[in-house]
């Protein structure tokens, strides 16, 4: 089976890029760390300028680097093998309090050790009382060790990256998903 690293789709133009606001009341690394968040209230609220971009999609950018999915992405996501926690956010224009949409941040839980150093790209670094560190250009992953998951976040610090099966490539083709871009990786 293919796997692939999920990223932003950059080569669009007009895309809405989100704003959370210094008083937004959770840190940046809060939801990309696969653990589940208890601290959810519904009435969180990001914000866009139409001036910045007005087309929705289905994978929003944002500048906390959350993976911020539309109600179609959230129901292709729930019918997959992977643990996903999903936290309602409204999405406003900001000089138009009018104006609103319903997105999730999509908090993947599943994370896997599957890191496979000899098909990646990496250089590591060592820090006093952590240990090693990899920093990886390019993943490869022991496709035995991702319990079949569809959706999943690697294990060993390298949880930021969201990675995906060909499944999930092939849905999100059918049905025409907007926003994302796939790298396919390595594979042992």
């Amino acid at each position: 089976m293919k796997y692939y690293k999920l990223s932003m789709d950059m080569d669009r133009e007009n895309d809405i890029v989100c704003h959370f606001y210094n008083d937004f009341p959770i840190s940046q690394n809060a939801l990309v760390m696969g653990k589940y968040f208890d601290s959810w209230n519904d009435e969180y609220e990001s914000y866009y300028l139409s001036s910045e971009g007005s087309v929705w999609t289905d994978y929003l950018a944002n500048d906390k680097g959350w993976f911020l999915v539309s109600d179609k992405l959230r129901r292709i996501l729930e019918s997959l093998n992977s643990d996903i926690q999903f936290l309602k956010i409204k999405i406003k224009e900001k000089s138009n309090d009018g104006l609103s949409k319903e997105y999730f941040i999509a908090n993947i839980l599943r994370v896997v050790d599957a890191l496979c150093l000899e098909k990646s790209k990496y250089f590591t670094t060592n820090i006093e009382g952590v240990g090693t560190i990899y920093t990886v250009s390019k993943y490869g992953i022991y496709a035995n060790k991702t319990g079949n998951s569809d959706i999943f976040k690697l294990a060993n610090r390298q949880q930021v990256p969201i990675f995906v099966s060909e499944k999930f490539k092939e849905i999100i083709e059918m049905e025409k998903v907007t926003g994302i871009s796939l790298t396919e990786i390595a594979v042992e």
